[in-house]
């Protein structure tokens, strides 16, 4: 019965937590000025935009899955967000600490499929903590430093 409370407490609380991750991701987005047709970089930022609402979708199905205690749905959407990681698109940046978040990212991915394929849906759980983690930090230093700073990412430069 406590093991089932603390389950309940977890689940509610990375709920609030990706909510409020989402909120605040689809806030920052809205402050960002607009990408324009007219602009260098426009169609690389629109497909940027895309693969991310991907990885938004992905998100929304392990998060599903934990909810309904649906492993397969969280294997499924881990599954995704791993094979994600070794898309071009991925790569916005050379930075070390861009790659360094990267390579932290796909490695709890990588975690949180092996816990939802052994169906233990605890420590998934907290697998998709760190994963929801990873993310936020990634977003932040790409926002507060690469954007920031002004220091050249792939995502704001057009394909040659």
């Amino acid at each position: 019965m406590r093991l089932l409370s603390f389950a309940s407490f977890a689940t509610a609380s990375l709920a609030a937590g990706v909510l409020a991750f989402q909120a605040l991701h689809g806030a920052a987005a809205q402050d960002a000025p607009r990408p324009s047709p007219s602009r260098p970089g426009f169609e690389r930022t629109k497909e940027l935009q895309q693969f991310m609402r991907k990885k938004l979708d992905a998100s929304n199905r392990i998060l599903e899955g934990l909810v309904t205690e649906d492993s397969r749905l969280v294997k499924s959407g881990a599954d995704e967000l791993a094979k994600m990681c070794e898309a071009e698109t991925w790569r916005i940046s050379k930075d070390v600490m861009y790659r360094q978040f990267s390579d932290d990212f796909q490695r709890v991915t990588k975690l949180l499929g092996e816990s939802a394929q052994a169906g233990d849906l605890d420590k998934a759980m907290v697998r998709w903590v760190d994963v929801t983690m990873q993310c936020v930090d990634c977003h932040r230093f790409v926002r507060d430093k690469l954007i920031a700073e002004g220091k050249p990412s792939t995502a704001t430069q057009s394909r040659k």
